[in-house]
């Protein structure tokens, strides 16, 4: 009799406190059917060196502390991601769907020194340069007591260079809201310097569905309780697992696939149990999401993209052991590494020299780096059931600020040109998030 690798399952449910198992796993966890993946232990039988007076055999063995660690692969579905994301990133906030309050910083006139102010719900920023980068917006704006730093995300700018604006979307616990932003332009120098402010709220008052915001947390991340079978008929056995943490998060799509994704967990205790979790209302079957519905933009410009990745690693230590305990002693996230990558095809030289030379207008190398926004966009096909307008089910990667590692260009033949080219997301000023993650879909409940 052989067992079967692919009828197994893995159920997720984000735990109260560390060290005991969440037992509403049953009833509240999410299923995922994953592609490949468990989480093997790392374990060594320890024997003596051979030491004088000893024999050519070994005398002696014990088992050495165990750790649980393993990567599990997966077509994304929304429902799973959110659990994953809550656990990789650690601060989840839920408001209403629809189009968020939007406003959009613009100019007239000229302006070539002095400051400017903004005002929200009667508190009003300090002063902000007349040549403000989006970062800079979001940073004064984010300082006022009535925004919270994961309120307002910024993109654009700088103000008076050429035609640029800055957007400042609302999210966080100021989804849907309508106070709008005004400007006070009086300390600005020029010819006629005025900064304008468009505000739009589009959709959100008879939209269905809700917004859920995860963003990198600095402190403790949050621990997952895990069930795993493996194989179905028989099975091979089932193990539960606690104090289990996300130590990598990646996803990738190609422009003619779909959305797959790989979650690298650590895991600190394992028991095997006698009966499987046997709910089928836990297995996430919300829709796929392909290639086809994504959508990349760096500073604001959509980028021909043919496939993309994103990776998150929270490097969690997988042997950090005790004396006196046959399990890891800690789980504490260091320096947290995130890179965006994408296969482009080449339009025209601005990506690389800003890459090589630190600027698109650059006609040598110099030590400035260009630095921009990207944002990766997902879609459903479907819709939120009762959204009006329409809204699909939607999956969103937002870095407010990114730069471009150097590259080379690949040239043989008659080939396109085509780079494989790699962002580094910055986070500059620590009250903003480094990156944030949406996900729009009908229900508004915790992530299992």
């Amino acid at each position: 009799m052989g067992f079967s690798s692919q009828a197994g399952h893995v159920i997720l449910r984000t735990q109260a406190v560390a060290g005991t198992f969440q037992a509403d796993i049953t009833t509240l966890g999410v299923a995922m059917k994953t592609k490949t993946g468990a989480l093997a232990p790392s374990r060594t039988l320890m024997v003596p060196d051979p030491e004088i007076g000893g024999g050519r055999d070994v005398t002696d063995a014990f088992l050495g502390p165990v750790s649980y660690a393993g990567d599990y692969e997966f077509y994304t579905r929304l429902n799973g991601v959110m659990t994953l994301l809550q656990a990789a990133l650690g601060t989840h906030v839920v408001g209403p769907a629809g189009t968020q309050d939007v406003q959009t910083l613009g100019y007239t006139g000229t302006a070539t020194s002095g400051t400017f102010t903004l005002t929200y719900g009667a508190q009003t920023t300090a002063a902000i340069p007349f040549n403000a980068t989006a970062g800079q917006i979001q940073t004064a704006l984010a300082a006022l007591s009535n925004i919270g730093d994961n309120d307002i995300a910024c993109t654009g700018g700088p103000l008076f260079q050429g035609a640029a604006t800055v957007v400042c979307t609302f999210d966080g616990s100021l989804n849907g809201t309508t106070t709008a932003i005004t400007a006070t332009s009086t300390s600005l120098v020029g010819s006629s310097p005025i900064v304008t402010v468009t505000h739009t709220t589009t959709g959100l008052s008879n939209a269905a569905g809700f917004q859920h915001l995860f963003v990198p947390f600095d402190g403790q991340l949050n621990f997952l309780s895990i069930e795993e079978q493996i194989s179905g008929g028989p099975v091979f056995d089932v193990w539960q697992y606690t104090d289990a943490v996300v130590n990598t998060l990646h996803f990738e799509c190609a422009a003619a696939g779909y959305l797959l994704g790989t979650a690298g967990m650590i895991a600190r205790v394992q028991n095997a149990v006698v009966s499987p979790i046997t709910n089928p209302a836990l297995y996430d079957n919300s829709d796929l999401m392909v290639g086809t519905n994504i959508t990349i933009t760096y500073n604001g410009v959509s980028l021909a993209a043919k496939s993309f990745k994103f990776d998150l690693d929270n490097q969690f230590a997988a042997d950090d052991f005790r004396l006196g305990s046959f399990i890891l002693g800690d789980l504490t996230a260091k320096r947290r590494n995130i890179t965006v990558g994408v296969t482009i095809r080449e339009q025209d030289k601005t990506l690389w020299r800003q890459a090589v030379y630190g600027s698109s207008a650059a006609t040598s190398p110099g030590g400035v780096v260009s630095k921009s926004p990207i944002v990766i966009t997902i879609s459903t096909y479907s819709n939120i059931p009762g959204s009006s307008p329409l809204l699909a089910n939607t999956f969103k990667l937002v870095f407010p600020l990114a730069a471009l590692e150097p590259y080379a260009l690949k040239v043989s033949g008659d080939d396109i040109i085509d780079s494989d080219i790699v962002f580094q997301p910055l986070r500059p000023v620590t009250t903003t998030p480094i990156m944030k993650a949406y996900v729009t879909i009908a229900t508004g409940g915790n992530p299992a």
